[in-house]
């Protein structure tokens, strides 16, 4: 049971929704991570808003007022959990079985030296079952969001690391084992030094330190004299350095106090000042909790966390206060039972143990001055037993076992006192204590598993702020500690004294603010941004001295902020920042599009400095790019207010639109000296051609110097350069490239030689009302990417169509055929009629080296009648349609042809061998989609036309029988197939016109197979069809189109000739169900060395 008397300080302020300075109302535009903001419900929105209301309203949220203090909102509604990032806890040791530790690798301790009776490996000392403390800070900086506990961790998606501090509240043999014994049995500031050792850990929290009785506002002097003795450091916290640790410290609990010396270690090793961070305690109402030490000179790395009945995860247990009053009654304890406050409490507690130390000491002088016998045994147990009355009494009162075990303890081993008591007498003491106390607490106290209380006390504060840099070290995975530290404490809502001062030191921090990057810098800070990661930081950026108070300025009046861009990504700043020290660009991209008022910039080797914003004053040194612009807005303006030197091996990177009608330029208002470096110019950043000028430099002070020259990937033009007394002009003039030969096909290449003269023709005075844009983005390519986008202007899609429109040809020519070997066999009385109907489903590859390959699909019906002349001939007619598909990747197109086919056919026997003749006519529907593509210039072409061909074939064969069941048929086939159609293109300056045709003559030679396999004799029967065959195009020609543009001339593209060199296979079977009614499915196969199609056929027929 917990009385009134400490239920006062343990109240939660559940269901509180506070918003502070990111409020609403003042929501910057921010960017929805993949998928949209989070919900608190684990939904998805495009409404910030609507998330972070989600977040505000959540019941785990606002159990206490801590997370809206810090606007922990803004971070969970962009996804950040800390996830990838373990906090060190270096407390009291933490009850592993709650539940918010649960999970696979969510927590693991850290061995140290001391021994097993106490607590280790991060576990609470066993002794102390009932402590909180460590579990608190834990469960406030990582717990797990798990639905239905009270809370979570600020940092919920963080790992934890504990290492057990053994404190001394509630372990009457810790101040035997320490002050007597001399062991080892807390490990405070070994503890950072070895989580950090680790690598493993980010942030490490400490919520612990010692007293001191300084005023929050001594002076540096006064601070330096009382905690230098014991500050000096050396190396000790060398780990942190080197593995770049961030330490967290409360500030204490000194009710209005200095900050304590743990907190102020970068005073006395200022190494540290970039890892460190002190926390004070602030309420809801942004006032100082009561019982808080402030900043005091640890004010520059000193923040003001929520620390103010702060709900979080501890081990439950009842301790009541009745159990004890029937074992110590009131009436022998009135002093300790009547206090009405915390120090009553103490001091009577304190005085009733005095008491008694006081009358062992009366007692045994008295009896030695007397010459009795003193009981040492008795007295000392006497002792011992009201120690723990004491510490039971006080601790019921305050719902807290440890009681004032501490204080009575340190009574019993202050050096004066056992200068009178002797050591023995104290070790003895606190020995029986300790076993009397275990005792009275097994039946006093039941554990009730995991739980959850509200926590006052600086101790609360700082893991709220380690929460908060977890979220931060998330969001910018490659800063360094000392720029997530300059982002965090800079992002604070000012309190107390305007600007940085000696209560609060920064203020609250707001997590709105620090997402959008710093607002002070304490120093030079390397910005790492990795690779294709793109960094924006809104606020304005100062000197972090413009913000301290004049007490703290006079401590530190030389923190100046600067910054090194280091890393492959880039970084973007809008605001106006008036930091005073350098930037400095070595790695990636900087953008300025704010300014840069107080800081010069220089671009270093392999660094790059860009944006439409406003520097100071500008070096770019070898090796360096300036590139005026950004991805906002290409073709902007980029100013320097003072002087801009060009060094040599310098580059000035350029872009342009259309003409250079707008392109990216330098404006200094100061003076330009160049002392070499070069002009850039690329294909793919910016419309480049004859017609370009453009002023890129303009200096009010004048130009000094020249550029060495101007260099691109442009494949068909140079740049030239031109100065006057404060310009320099870039103009292009076209190069001896011809576009031909940038092509590595002869499609390519005859393209090419059309471009070549498109382009010529065009120059710098097209005609009016001439479209160039195809000629302009042409001479706007690199080689490469001209190169890589020819295939998709050849227009090479319909030639390839011609070539499939001819192939298919073969589906009629096929059907008439194996109708002309059946309709004599199924005959004889010279008076039979069939009808027969077929269909095919087909796929088909193409590949090759010059010609781009496709994928295509068929489909179609045929159907036909005819009449047998006699035994020995019959003539029949067949109509039907076909339809192919192709999709040509290469070609950045597709196609689609429809035919409709009509033909006769006849065949006849004489002597031993067959002869079929045949044609057949067929109208073609033809569509094609095509995206022409390069650089900016990008055109969706369509053409819908039709086509026309025709075929005649004949045939010869020689049936012969082997064995009783098979019949083999070797033939002779020539074919002529003629295909044409006239191309119309529309969609844009790249649209085709002109004709396509393919003429085939093709012969074959093959052989046919057919075995009986099953019945007959009256009953239905089985026989298996095979085919395998040779074809060569005797033309040698396959499809060819000569196309032009509108304003070029005719060039020649060639399509895949599908037929020639081609071996040609199939089976098949036959089902003679009866003497009218056939049915045969079957496959048949065309390859060549860069065409496969495969197609399987069903056919039907009916005599009569």
């Amino acid at each position: 049971m917990i009385n009134a008397f400490k239920a006062g300080l343990l109240v939660a302020v559940a269901g509180s929704a506070l918003v502070w300075a990111s409020d609403v109302s003042a929501q910057a535009n921010v960017t929805p991570p993949p998928g949209g903001f989070y919900m608190a419900d684990g939904s998805r929105t495009a409404d910030y808003d609507a998330a972070l209301t989600s977040w505000r309203e959540d019941a785990q949220f606002s159990v206490d007022y801590s997370k809206a203090y810090l606007g922990l909102e803004h971070a969970y509604a962009l996804g950040l959990t800390g996830k990838g990032l373990t906090v060190g806890v270096n407390d009291a040791g933490v009850y592993m079985d709650h539940p918010l530790f649960g999970g696979a690798g969510k927590i693991k301790g850290l061995n140290t030296v001391v021994s097993d009776d106490y607590g280790n490996d991060g576990r609470i000392n066993p002794r102390r079952r009932w402590e909180g403390h460590g579990t608190h800070v834990a469960g406030t900086i990582g717990g797990a969001r798990i639905e239905g506990e009270a809370m979570f961790g600020n940092a919920f998606g963080a790992n934890i690391y504990s290492a057990t501090t053994n404190f001394a509240a509630g372990d009457f043999l810790w101040y035997r084992d320490v002050f007597i014994n001399g062991d080892i049995v807390s490990t405070a500031q070994t503890n950072i030094v070895d989580l950090a050792a680790t690598g493993e850990v980010r942030i490490i929290n400490n919520s612990w330190g010692s007293g001191n009785s300084l005023p929050y506002n001594a002076s540096e002097a006064v601070v330096r004299q009382a905690f230098g003795p014991r500050s000096n450091y050396g190396d000790f916290y060398k780990p942190v350095l080197d593995n770049d640790v961030l330490v967290v410290f409360s500030a204490g609990n000194g009710y209005g106090a200095h900050a304590g010396i743990d907190a102020a270690a970068p005073m006395f090793d200022p190494r540290l000042r970039s890892n460190w961070l002190s926390v004070a305690n602030y309420t809801s109402d942004l006032t100082p909790s009561a019982s808080t030490s402030f900043c005091g000179q640890t004010a520059t790395w000193c923040v003001a966390g929520p620390g103010h009945e702060i709900v979080s995860s501890v081990p439950g247990y009842d301790f009541s206060l009745n159990a004890i009053a029937a074992i110590y009654r009131p009436a022998d304890y009135r002093p300790l039972y009547t206090a009405t406050s915390v120090a009553a409490l103490q001091t009577a507690s304190v005085n009733r143990f005095l008491g008694e130390l006081n009358a062992y000491l009366t007692n045994k002088r008295a009896a030695a001055a007397a010459g009795r016998p003193f009981d040492e045994a008795a007295a000392r147990r006497r002792v011992a037993e009201e120690a723990v009355a004491i510490t039971l009494i006080s601790g019921g009162r305050l719902g807290d076992p440890n009681g004032f075990t501490a204080q009575l303890a340190g009574l019993l081993t202050s050096t004066n006192n056992m200068a009178l008591l002797t050591p023995d007498f104290s070790s003895d003491v606190l020995t029986q204590a300790n076993a009397l106390l275990m005792q009275r607490l097994e039946t006093l106290i039941t554990y009730t598993g995991p739980g959850y209380e509200a926590y006052t006390g600086t101790s609360m504060a700082a893991p709220n702020i380690s929460g908060f840099a977890a979220l931060l070290m998330e969001h910018f995975p490659e800063y360094d500690t000392a720029l997530i530290g300059d982002i965090l404490v800079s992002s604070s809502l000012d309190l107390d004294t305007p600007g940085v001062d000696l209560k609060s030191g920064w203020g609250a921090p707001q997590m709105q603010v620090a997402l959008q990057g710093p607002t002070a810098l304490r120093d030079v800070r390397d910005v790492d941004v990795r690779v294709g990661t793109v960094d924006v930081w809104s606020n304005d950026i100062g000197d972090a001295r413009d913000r301290y108070s004049a007490e703290v300025l006079a401590s530190y009046p030389d923190d100046i902020g600067g910054i090194v861009k280091k890393g492959g990504g880039e970084l973007i700043l809008t605001g106006a920042n008036d930091y005073s020290g350098v930037t400095r660009v070595e790695g990636g991209l900087l953008t300025v599009n704010g300014s840069l008022i107080n800081s010069a910039s220089t671009v270093a080797e392999l660094g790059m400095l860009g944006g439409v914003g406003r520097l100071a004053g500008l070096t770019v040194e070898k090796g360096g790019v300036l590139a005026p612009g950004g991805s906002g807005n290409l073709f902007g303006t980029l100013t320097v207010a003072d002087d801009a030197v060009f060094k040599a091996g310098s580059y000035l990177w350029i872009r342009s639109n259309v003409n250079g009608a707008a392109h990216s330029r330098l404006a200094v208002e100061g003076k330009t000296t160049l002392e070499g470096g070069e002009v850039i110019v690329k294909a793919d950043q910016g419309n480049w051609n004859l017609r370009t000028r453009m002023n890129i430099l303009q200096s009010a002070g004048g130009v000094t110097g020249t550029f060495t020259g101007a260099k691109s990937d442009l494949a068909f033009l140079t740049p030239m350069l031109t100065y006057s007394a404060n310009t320099v002009h870039l103009t292009l003039a076209r190069n001896d490239v011809t576009i031909a030969s940038v092509g590595t096909t002869p499609n390519q290449k005859a393209l090419g030689g059309a471009l070549d003269v498109m382009t010529a023709s065009a120059m710098t005075n097209p005609p009016a009302g001439r479209n160039t844009a195809l000629e302009d983005a042409i001479l706007d390519g690199s080689a490469d990417n001209v190169r890589a986008a020819l295939n998709s202007l050849t227009g090479e899609v319909h030639a390839t169509l011609a070539g499939v429109a001819s192939g298919d040809s073969r589906f009629i020519r096929d059907a008439m055929l194996t109708r002309g070997r059946n309709g004599t066999t199924e005959a004889t009385d010279g008076r039979g009629v069939a009808v027969w109907a077929s269909g095919v489903f087909g796929s088909g590859r193409q590949d090759n080296g010059e010609l781009a390959g496709f994928r295509s699909e068929a489909t179609g019906y045929l159907a036909g009648v005819e009449k047998t002349l006699n035994g020995r001939a019959h003539i029949g007619v067949a109509v039907g349609e076909s339809q192919s598909e192709i999709r040509a990747n290469r070609l950045r197109s597709t196609g689609e042809v429809k035919t409709q086919h009509i033909g006769v056919y006849g065949a006849a026997t004489l002597g031993g061998f067959d002869f079929r003749l045949g044609g057949a006519w067929m109208d073609s529907r033809t569509r094609t989609d095509r995206s022409a593509s390069l650089n900016r210039f990008n055109e969706q072409l369509t053409g819908r036309y039709d086509g026309e061909a025709w075929q005649a074939y004949g045939e010869v064969s020689w049936r012969k029988s082997v064995m009783a069941s098979t019949v083999l048929e070797p033939y002779l086939n020539y074919t002529r197939v003629e295909y044409d159609a006239d191309v119309v293109e529309r969609g844009g300056d790249a649209a085709l016109s002109g004709d396509v045709s393919q003429t085939s003559d093709l012969l074959t030679a093959g052989l046919r197979s057919e075995t009986h396999l099953a019945g007959g004799n009256g009953r239905p029967a089985l026989s298996a069809i095979g085919h395998l065959a040779w074809t060569e195009d005797l033309s040698g020609d396959g499809p060819v189109f000569n196309a032009a543009f509108s304003d070029g001339p005719v060039f020649r593209v060639e399509g895949a000739d599908l037929n020639s060199g081609a071996l040609q296979a199939g089976l098949g079977f036959n089902i003679e169900a009866s003497k009218s009614t056939n049915i045969e499915v079957g496959y048949s196969g065309v390859f060549n060395d860069d065409y496969k199609d495969h197609r399987l056929t069903g056919r039907v027929s009916f005599r009569f």
